[in-house]
């Protein structure tokens, strides 16, 4: 059967059984925030391009649903900017755990959380470590290796189209500006994006989680907004969503 939606939130409850029954046994959640990225991008970023990858490697896999999206995140370092929102550490695990158990309940077999928001990936490891085989027949699992993931990805990709790592940055640059023109351009102020730290992630991540990201750079910019492209952005997600599917490939083979 062909569902009317990968993504959860769009079907009914008797439609998500249907599909559980009918082989749909994997069901991925993003796991997002809600933050500052700087002067032309929304805060929903990282719930967006969680979401979209997400579709775009379930589609790959087959008889895979998406969602919801865990909306809010941990993200202590972008609270000097108005809108964002931080949950502690102890509410984000319990978040992760609480939707994983609800996804077990309906008859999920395999639970995978992916990273949208990166300070959302150390809670994740701590709650996967306790809920793996909680609840079985059902796996909980996720992305359990992000410095290879941004390694084959972020850090890949925009030098596979020529843009240098000072400009794609690791938070609200390019790389980030081009998939929200790619998925949504209606929420890009093109005419207010600004350049913000060229420094790599290492070099000030210490610093950025002690005060704050506006103690490295004052527009809550990494990377440089300006040259972001659309058509360019749907090729990130493309690549995006390959390393997911991939990654959900080797645990679907070892868990269903």
């Amino acid at each position: 059967m062909m569902p009317r939606s990968l993504h959860i939130d769009e079907l009914t409850s008797p439609e998500i059984a249907e599909l559980i029954q009918n082989g749909y046994h994997t069901v991925i959640v993003p796991l997002g925030a809600t933050e500052q990225h700087g002067p032309a991008l929304p805060l929903i970023v990282d719930n967006e391009h969680g979401l979209a990858t997400s579709l775009r490697a379930a589609q790959v896999l087959g008889k895979t649903l998406v969602g919801p999206v865990m909306t809010l995140g941990y993200s202590p370092e972008h609270v000097y900017f108005p809108g964002t929102i931080s949950l502690s550490h102890q509410t984000v695990a319990g978040m992760i755990r609480d939707i994983a158990e609800s996804h077990a309940r309906s008859g999920f077999r395999l639970v995978y959380f992916w990273v949208g928001h990166g300070g959302n990936f150390g809670i994740l490891q701590e709650v996967l470590n306790e809920v793996a085989d909680l609840w079985p027949p059902c796996k909980v699992t996720g992305l359990r290796d992000i410095a290879t993931y941004v390694a084959d990805t972020w850090d890949k990709l925009p030098l596979v189209e020529g843009i240098g790592l000072d400009i794609s940055g690791s938070h609200a640059g390019e790389f980030e500006t081009s998939i929200m023109l790619s998925i949504r351009p209606d929420l890009v102020r093109t005419q207010q994006a600004e350049a913000g730290s060229p420094k790599p992630l290492a070099a000030i991540m210490e610093k950025m989680m002690g005060a704050g990201i506006q103690a490295v750079s004052p527009n809550g910019v990494l990377g440089d907004q300006r040259s972001a492209d659309a058509a360019r952005g749907s090729r990130y997600l493309d690549g995006l969503a390959k390393w997911l599917a991939d990654d959900l490939r080797i645990n679907q083979e070892k868990f269903l």
